[in-house]
């Protein structure tokens, strides 16, 4: 679907070029199909370099590999300009346990998402209400979630 929409995108933007200018576009887009580089790039970037997390190392790793392939093209002028980039950096692992009762505690595994907040140092206690999906959840009253933990199970 995305090839056909690019291919009406391109028709349309060559149909209000001269006859040179479409021929020159149609050059460069007969040449990308048969001799592009882009899969050979991006098989290299994916599976040599991997994953490119903002920051990290492999991010710096595929900026230079990109500055480089463009280099051996031939372009006229390639260069880097500085940016300032987010980089996040795990914490200390968290436990989580959910007290069933007194003295009746359960260790549960817990993962947190990149960039939030880290639990207070004192923990965090509140009752848990169980949900299906965020249906289940929109059709609770407000008042009965309000200041609980949702669990979606």
């Amino acid at each position: 679907m995305k090839s056909i929409l690019f291919l009406l995108t391109l028709s349309f933007a060559i149909s209000s070029f001269s006859q040179s200018d479409k021929d020159v576009v149609k050059n460069i887009y007969e040449k990308s199909l048969s001799d592009g580089k882009s899969y050979e790039w991006l098989d290299y970037l994916s599976n040599q370099i991997g994953g490119r997390l903002s920051g990290s190392t492999n991010a710096e790793k595929a900026v230079a590999y990109t500055k480089l392939e463009l280099e051996k093209l031939g372009l006229t002028k390639v260069w880097l300009q500085p940016v300032m980039v987010p980089k996040w950096v795990r914490g200390e692992k968290e436990i989580a346990h959910i007290e069933l009762g007194q003295g009746n505690i359960k260790k549960v595994n817990i993962c947190a998402l990149g960039g939030s907040i880290a639990t207070h140092s004192n923990g965090l206690k509140s009752g848990i209400i169980e949900v299906k999906g965020i249906d289940e959840l929109k059709s609770l009253d407000k008042d009965k979630v309000k200041g609980k933990i949702i669990f979606f199970n």
